[in-house]
Order: structure tokens, then C-alpha cells, then sequence
């Protein structure tokens, strides 16, 4: 139907069809522009509030300063490093754990442990204390002797009066821990 146009007709045609074809163009772009704005919208708003918030935070901690709260603040940062330099792994010498765990690969099934006790004396020596209940004499006394022979503990003490009763015994096992050879010893 366009070749039975006259070229008058024909440039009409086409001058109509490329703005149409602008408009369409046009309209596609400004449809992608606000779906972008209002896709980005939200994000910008947000971003803003946080920078805002972030400068009042800033504005309140420069005030603060200039109040003389900044010996305040020092004291309390000292006072946690302080807290934390207590809690340092380097200062956990002892490692009770490691003992609790020598007593507990020795524990006898017929044996129930309750509590235990790590005390360091005036004069640097470490006592130990299991508490617990045994459901026989025989019981106890196998815990108590596979103590004695484990190596890792000496001075193992069971009171006698541990071993009046006949079944359900409540004991209290003190010992210290045995003293490494010094090439056992890690740096």
C-alpha cells in the first residue's frame, strides 16, 4: 500500500512514522527514568537519614569532648582494658581444664561426680578436690586408685570416713597435680 502513494503522499508517511517512532522512543525512556527514580527512591531516602543520623552522632560525640567528659571516658576505657588484660589467655597458667579432664578420663561408671575444687596456696601449690557419690566402697576405691596410678596426680587423699558407709557414698578426694619432667614441659 506505501508504493501506490505518490512522493508527496510517501514523505508524509514517513515524516508521520519517524515521530511516532520518537514518541514511542521518548515515552519508552521516560518509563524507564521513573521506574528507575521511583526503584532508587527508596535506598536514597535511607541512605540519607543514615548519613544524617551519622553526622548527629558525630556532632553529639564532638560535644561531648568539648564538655570535659573525655576524662570520663578514659577512665572507663582504662578501667575495661583493665577487665579484659584479667580475662588474657596468657595469664591462665594452670589450664584447670586440662586436669578436669585427666580426672574424668579416670572416672569409674559406678561414680558420680558433683564438684570440683581448684585452690592455689599462700606458698604457690595447687590442691585439687573432686567431689561426689559412689554407689559402692569397691566403686571408690578403684576411682581413687585409678587416680593414684594415672601419673598425672600425687598426694591423693581419700578420708577414711569416705569408706564407712556401704553403698551411696559421699567422698572428697583431695590431690595436687603431678609436676611434669621438665622435657615434657611446652615454652
Amino acid at each position: 500500500m506505501f508504493k501506490l502513494l505518490t512522493d508527496e503522499e510517501r514523505q508524509k508517511v514517513a515524516h508521520e512514522y519517524a515521530l511516532r517512532r520518537a514518541i514511542v522512543m521518548l515515552s519508552a525512556f521516560v518509563l524507564v527514568l521513573v521506574a528507575g527514580i521511583i526503584g532508587l527512591l527508596p535506598s536514597y531516602v535511607r541512605s540519607s537519614a543514615r548519613q544524617n543520623e551519622a553526622l548527629e552522632r558525630t556532632n553529639i560525640t564532638d560535644a561531648s569532648f568539648e564538655r570535659g567528659e573525655e576524662a570520663q571516658l578514659q577512665s572507663w576505657l582504662l578501667s575495661t582494658n583493665k577487665k579484659l588484660q584479667v580475662l588474657s589467655p596468657a595469664l591462665d597458667t594452670d589450664r584447670p581444664s586440662e586436669y578436669i579432664d585427666r580426672i574424668l578420663e579416670q572416672k569409674v561408671v559406678s561414680v558420680h561426680l558433683t564438684g570440683f575444687s581448684w585452690v592455689r596456696t599462700r606458698d604457690n601449690k595447687l590442691t585439687l578436690s573432686v567431689h561426689g557419690v559412689a554407689n559402692d566402697r569397691q566403686s571408690l576405691i578403684s576411682f581413687e586408685n585409678s587416680i593414684n596410678s594415672s601419673g598425672h596426680f600425687s598426694e591423693v587423699t581419700l578420708p577414711v570416713s569416705n569408706l564407712a558407709k556401704d553403698r551411696d557414698i559421699n567422698f572428697q578426694i583431695k590431690f595436687s597435680p603431678a609436676t611434669p619432667p621438665p622435657s615434657s614441659r611446652t615454652p
